[in-house]
């Protein structure tokens, strides 16, 4: 017998009736899927942790995109030593270079507008670069490091961000420009310490220094704190607070041990944050670099020895094994653009609170979980 039209109609109706309302069941389980977790399926208790089942949504604001700005309330400055020799010790300080970012613009300076600011309401932190960076580039990268510091929060207090920039162009030929380098730095360390004597002592600072600037930072660190390098001294005196972080630093791992080298330094800060990464492919051959020593870097295994440190200046250390966060590599921007490393990092030179409990009991937990 032959349908007539009408009832095809029909049928094709009653398909399409149906049709919707398997899509509109298959829709509205998969809304109650969402909001029970799995529909029919078990949850697995290790889906979610605590903290994520029952912290609120909220935006902080790091979260919050910003295109770079330097914020009305802080300072930003360039002081260089690219045009001084390698010297130490004669009556006179070294004369550095000072440049100031404003709307725009590296602006020349004097030492006496710098040294002007010194207050102990303006927090000081000092950015040392590591090696093979040229002139516009250690400017360059300095505000980078300025604004994922600072310049992109707004409830960060007052800060005079200074980038130290030193001459560390590349030299033809690895190992000849690693050692000048090394070489380098120990002069620039003094250079370094000639400037943190000068500042009053109520001046709050936050030394940051990558790769050799974490030797610079710390062989100047050892200055002012009676140590000597190649004979020459600081002048005893008062002397800036100050906190430190050292990330990826090219520096022999005993060094900090008493009677050695850097030895005098640990005692000078507050507080140090040094990274570990045993992925590092360049600090991995730091053994290479002197001859005699055949000595592991800081940044590669740790500090040698923290158990013969005193007590009170071992509590003062906070290493953090870093590799499942860089990686097999070494580059700044693997540091700087990990928000642990560089939220871990804003706390010690912006001298925010680390303690909490009894004193000398630090926060740990962010470093147990950066751990795991």
């Amino acid at each position: 017998m032959t349908r007539q039209p009408a009832s095809r109609l029909a049928d094709a109706a009653s398909c399409l009736v149906w049709l919707a309302a398997i899509i509109i069941a298959a829709a509205v389980y998969g809304e109650d899927s969402a909001k029970s977790g799995s529909a029919g399926v078990s949850a697995s208790p290790t889906t979610a942790s605590p903290s994520q089942a029952t912290a609120p949504q909220q935006k902080s604001p790091q979260q919050v995109c910003r295109t770079f700005r330097v914020r009305e309330e802080d300072q930003v400055w360039l002081i260089s030593t690219r045009h001084l020799g390698c010297y130490m010790g004669g009556k006179q300080w070294p004369t550095y270079q000072f440049w100031q970012y404003q709307k725009g613009v590296w602006q020349p300076r004097t030492e006496a507008e710098f040294f002007a600011a010194d207050s102990a309401d303006l927090v000081t932190p000092i950015y040392v670069h590591g090696n093979r960076v040229e002139s516009n580039e250690a400017s360059s990268y300095g505000l980078s490091f300025y604004f994922e510091f600072v310049g992109k929060l707004d409830h960060e207090p007052p800060a005079r961000f200074v980038i130290w920039s030193w001459p560390s162009d590349e030299i033809k030929g690895n190992l000849k420009d690693v050692r000048a380098k090394a070489d380098r730095s120990d002069y620039e360390a003094y250079y370094l310490a000639c400037f943190l004597a000068r500042m009053k002592s109520e001046v709050r600072v936050g030394l940051l220094g990558y790769s050799f600037g974490a030797r610079i930072v710390s062989g100047a660190l050892h200055l002012l704190n009676g140590g000597a390098i190649f004979g020459h001294t600081i002048s005893a005196g008062d002397h800036p607070q100050f906190r430190v972080a050292l990330w990826a630093a090219a520096e022999h791992n005993y060094w900090y041990q008493p009677g050695q080298f850097h030895g005098q330094a640990p005692a000078a800060a507050d507080a140090w944050f040094i990274t570990i990464n045993c992925c590092d492919p360049v600090l991995a051959r730091y053994r290479f670099l002197d001859k005699c020593s055949d000595a592991d870097a800081v940044g590669f295994s740790g500090i040698y020895g923290r158990n013969l440190l005193p007590p009170d200046v071992n509590a003062r250390i906070e290493e953090v094994n870093v590799s499942n966060i860089v990686g097999g590599t070494h580059d700044w921007r693997a540091y700087l653009y990990s928000q642990w490393i560089q939220d871990r990092t804003r706390d010690y030179i912006l001298w925010h609170p680390l303690f909490s409990g009894a004193p000398g009991d630090k926060v740990s937990a962010v470093a147990t979980a950066a751990a795991e």
